[in-house]
């Protein structure tokens, strides 16, 4: 199963919450730690990391660039996002 981690699930897995931020349930870490599932990020999750890390939020404390290395190194997937991909989600 391909998994389609948003951003906050996607700095708790990769161990980047501060205190006080997401954190992941035993059921969430058995899913996205299975070798059966594909863990996968969208370049928005980076873009947003960036950005609210660039404004000094304390919750994006992560590095956007070893963040994005980290899990392409870790086997998680980028897949590529497209307007097209962007429009379908505003259908219903």
């Amino acid at each position: 199963m391909r998994l389609l981690l948003d951003t906050h699930l996607l700095l708790a897995a990769a161990g980047s919450n501060p205190a006080g931020g997401v954190r992941l349930s035993v059921e969430a870490a058995a899913l996205i730690y299975d070798p059966a599932h594909a863990p996968l990020f969208s370049v928005a999750s980076i873009w947003e990391v960036a950005i609210k890390h660039g404004f000094g939020r304390a919750e994006f404390r992560a590095d956007p660039h070893l963040l994005r290395r980290g899990l392409l190194d870790n086997g998680y997937e980028e897949p590529p996002i497209t307007g097209v991909h962007a429009l379908a989600a505003a259908d219903p």
